[in-house]
C-alpha cells in the first residue's frame, strides 16, 4: 500500500481514504479528515497508539497532529490532540502521496488496521446523504425560538446598561439521523460544496461523538515560510433569496449594526497585538466574502514571523485570541459570564477551534463554526449571532437559522 506504484484514479483513492477512515472508526482509533480552504488536497490523520491526549497547545513543539479545543475551559492544557501515527494525502492530481506511517509495516497494530480495511466493503450510493437520512427530532418544552429571543432581549438590556459592548449568543438545532447515515459521504458533499471553507470530519471514540463542519473563519495559521495569519469575521447576510435570486457581491450593502460588530472583532485582534508590543502587521479589509449561502465582512491580518523575530507568535496569539469576540463578546470575562448564565447548554467544541498542527510543517487552526455533532443517532447543529445594542431579536433568530441552513442545504 505504501510502495510507489501505478496511481489509481481520483475516485478510487477517495474510496480508499474512506475505507481507511471507516477502518479506524471500527477499531476505535481517533481520526480526522479535512481539506484546507481553496485547496483540493484531502488529508486523513489516524491516531493509533495514544488515542486522544490532553496537551498544552504549543504549536511550535507539538508533533504532527490534529488539535481540538473547546469554547471555554479552566485549563490551558485542555486541548485534545490526535497524534498523526498515520497520515494520508490525496493530492490535486488524485494521487495518494506524502503518506506518514510511524508504526512501520510489521507493527501488530498496523497489520490489524490493514486487515480491518481489507474487510470493509463500501457498497453505498455516493449520494446517500439525503432527506431519508436526516430528519427533525420531536420538539419538547418551551419554544427554542422564544428562549433564544428572550436571551437576546436580556443581552440588549445589559449592553445598554453598559455591562457589555457585544455578546455572542448561540443555540442548537437537533435532528435525528438514520443508523446507516454515512458521515464520510457527508464530508465529501461539504468538501465539494464549500471550496472556500475548512471542511473537516473528526471521530472522537472516547466521547462517542463525531464533529462535521465547514467553517469560514481562520483563527491562527503559520505556513512553512513563517507567515502568520488571522482574520476577523462578523456580520451576516443571506446570499440567495427565497425566490432563488442570488445577490452579487458588488451589490451587498452593510448596515451600521454589522459594521460595528465587525469593527469590534478587528479591534480585539489589534489589542492582542498591542499586548505583545507587535506593530509590524499588515491589515487588509474589511471586505465582503461569501461562505456557503452567506455573506460576511472579513479583515485579514498578516505577520512575517521571521522579519519580527517572533517564531512563537502562533502559540502566543492563539492563547490571547481564543475565544475571540467573534464567538464570545466584549469585554471577554463579562461576556463569558453572561453566556454561562443564559445559554443553558455546554458549547463543547462548537466555537472552540480545530485543525492540523505541524502537518507538512504548517499549522492551521479554525474557529469551529457551521458545525454539527453526531452522537447516539442525534445530529446537533450549532449557530450563534453577535448581539449589539442595535440588534433585533427576530433578525438574530433568523440569522441563526440561516447559519444552520449552510450545512443542511447540502446534507438534506
Amino acid at each position: 500500500m505504501f510502495a510507489t506504484e501505478s496511481t489509481p484514479g481520483l475516485q478510487e483513492n477517495i474510496y480508499q481514504i474512506s475505507t481507511f477512515w471507516k477502518a479506524a472508526r471500527s477499531l476505535g482509533y481517533p481520526s480526522a479528515v479535512w481539506r484546507l480552504p481553496h485547496t483540493r488536497k484531502i488529508k486523513l490523520l489516524i491516531s493509533v497508539r495514544q488515542g486522544i491526549q490532553k496537551m498544552k497547545p504549543d504549536l511550535e513543539t507539538l508533533p504532527a497532529c490534529f488539535l481540538l479545543h473547546s469554547f471555554a475551559t479552566s485549563s490551558d492544557n485542555d486541548a485534545s490532540m490526535l497524534e498523526g501515527d498515520l497520515i494520508f494525502t490525496i493530492a490535486d492530481t488524485g494521487q495518494i502521496e506524502d503518506t506518514v506511517n510511524k508504526l512501520g509495516e510489521e507493527h501488530p497494530l498496523m497489520k490489524q488496521f490493514l486487515e480491518k480495511a481489507a474487510q470493509i466493503s463500501d457498497k453505498s450510493n455516493p449520494e446517500m446523504v439525503g432527506k431519508e437520512w436526516l430528519f427533525p427530532a420531536e420538539a419538547t418544552g418551551e419554544s427554542a425560538e422564544e428562549r433564544f429571543k428572550d436571551s437576546v432581549r436580556q443581552a440588549i438590556t445589559s449592553i445598554k446598561a453598559g455591562d457589555l459592548t457585544k455578546i455572542v449568543l448561540s443555540r442548537t438545532k437537533t435532528l435525528k439521523h438514520a443508523e446507516d447515515f454515512d458521515p464520510f459521504q457527508a464530508f465529501q458533499k461539504l468538501h465539494r460544496a464549500y471550496p472556500s471553507a475548512f471542511v473537516s470530519l473528526v471521530n472522537l471514540p472516547e466521547q462517542n461523538e463525531m464533529w462535521l463542519g465547514a467553517t469560514p473563519e481562520t483563527l491562527v495559521s503559520v505556513d512553512t515560510a513563517g507567515i502568520f495569519r488571522t482574520t476577523s469575521l462578523a456580520g451576516t447576510q443571506v446570499a440567495q433569496q427565497p425566490n432563488g435570486h442570488e445577490e452579487e457581491i458588488r451589490d451587498i450593502r452593510w448596515g451600521q449594526k454589522e459594521i460595528h460588530e465587525q469593527a469590534l472583532v478587528s479591534r480585539y485582534i489589534v489589542e492582542c497585538f498591542k499586548k505583545i508590543r507587535l506593530r509590524e502587521y499588515h491589515e487588509s479589509g474589511p471586505k465582503t466574502v461569501k461562505a456557503g449561502n452567506l455573506y460576511h465582512l472579513r479583515t485579514d491580518f498578516v505577520v512575517n514571523t521571521h522579519e519580527v523575530n517572533f517564531p512563537e507568535l502562533g502559540t502566543v496569539m492563539l492563547r490571547l485570541l481564543h475565544p475571540t469576540s467573534a464567538v464570545c463578546g466584549t469585554p471577554k470575562e463579562a461576556a463569558l459570564q453572561f453566556i454561562s448564565e443564559k445559554e443553558n447548554y455546554d458549547r463543547s467544541f462548537y466555537s472552540g477551534y480545530l485543525g492540523p498542527v505541524q502537518v507538512d510543517q504548517e499549522s492551521a487552526l479554525f474557529v469551529n463554526l457551521r458545525t454539527l455533532r453526531l452522537s447516539d443517532g442525534v445530529a446537533t447543529l450549532f449557530a450563534g449571532a453577535g448581539i449589539t445594542e442595535d440588534s433585533d431579536p427576530q433578525r438574530e433568530w433568523e440569522e441563526t437559522e440561516m447559519k444552520c441552513e449552510t450545512l443542511l442545504r447540502v446534507l438534506i
